[in-house]
């Protein structure tokens, strides 16, 4: 599938301890949590263990995030 099938969202009550958390869903149907902790990394959790994002997923993965933190004002 291609990239485009990404999608990333952004939770409504923040996973306590992050400044920033939500869900994505990676082009290969992997789904995973996403949070920024309070020193701005960036980490996946219940994503399969070992999952890594292909490097076109990843890019464009922080690339929405960024977008996404914006329009909200958090970055």
């Amino acid at each position: 599938p291609p990239a485009s099938d990404l999608t990333v969202e952004v939770d409504a009550l923040t996973i306590p301890g992050t400044y920033a958390s939500g869900d994505v869903t990676f082009s290969d149907g992997t789904k995973a949590k996403w949070y920024l902790d309070q020193q701005g990394r960036l980490g996946l959790g219940n994503a399969p263990e070992g999952y890594r994002p292909s490097q076109s997923d990843a890019a464009l993965f922080q690339a929405r995030l960024m977008d996404l933190l914006r329009t909200r004002g958090l970055a």
